[in-house]
């Protein structure tokens, strides 16, 4: 079974087990995987998942606070879906904070593989349209990272500092990189998408044959001529495209169109 490619059933926990960390045991530290093993543990709960990634990232950086947020680059806000505030430094409480997911430094995390470090939020360009969002949280030094799963961006988390400025190393952006890119974005995707479909529904990406049609449709294409320039029936893309929109809870083809923007 292609672990990111399934969708008749979740994958066991053996084979998550054998992806994730019996392939990895020679590449990543112990604690890593002692902390995939934990998510592993959990994954039909996504919030306990949150929790634990969260506290393991927050320790190893000796950092104030962190988040992830479940959006994708053209939703209008980006709300953190679970939060983690050290003990130790005891940070400023941020819970229901909303920040606009068009800001310039949310658009250029979504955009690229690395995090986005801001040594100084008071400073930064980056945080031009959303400085004082920050400000008002008591961020001073913010790093963001987008999470993708099945090469879609599914989420995203953010580290930051509360108390003091903090110069992002190049060996903690690696880290943070590297942990969301290979455990984080995909076994929150694969959690979400099991085990929560109604928290975050729109992980559930339609079939390949389905975008094939919904990229006609897009195009203006009629249900016949999507038929004909595939080589189906007209009853088969009618059944294709509803398949779509119930996967995607889209009202009509248009919202369907939209949904789907990102894969077309």
């Amino acid at each position: 079974m292609n672990l990111f490619n399934y969708k008749d059933e979740p994958p066991s926990k053996r084979v998550l087990k054998q992806h994730f960390i019996d392939a990895n045991r020679e590449v990543f530290p112990q604690d890593t995987l002692n902390c995939v093993a934990h998510l592993i543990l959990t994954v039909e709960d996504p919030d306990e998942m949150m929790t634990i990634a969260l506290e393991f990232i927050v320790k190893k950086l000796e950092a104030c606070r962190a988040d992830i947020g479940f959006a994708r680059p053209q939703d209008h806000i980006y709300k953190p879906a679970s939060i983690y505030y050290s003990l130790s430094s005891d940070p400023p409480n941020c819970t229901g904070t909303v920040f606009s997911n068009q800001d310039k430094v949310f658009q250029k995390t979504w955009h690229q593989r690395l995090p986005v470090a801001c040594d100084n939020v008071q400073s930064n360009p980056l945080l031009y349209d959303s400085r004082k969002k920050f400000e008002s949280i008591q961020s001073k030094s913010i790093l963001f990272q987008r999470l993708v799963w099945d090469k879609t961006p599914v989420g995203m988390t953010c580290i930051d500092f509360t108390h003091e400025h903090h110069v992002w190393t190049p060996t903690e952006i690696d880290f943070v990189a590297v942990f969301s890119e290979v455990f984080l974005g995909p076994l929150l995707g694969i959690s979400h998408y099991w085990h929560d479909p109604e928290k975050y529904r729109l992980i559930k990406k339609p079939t390949q044959s389905e975008l094939m049609a919904i990229k006609l449709a897009a195009k203006g294409f009629s249900y016949k001529q999507i038929a004909e320039e595939l080589g189906k029936s007209i009853r088969t893309i009618e059944n294709q495209l509803r398949n779509a929109r119930d996967t995607l809870n889209a009202s009509n083809q248009a919202e369907l169109i939209t949904k789907c923007e990102i894969w077309l």
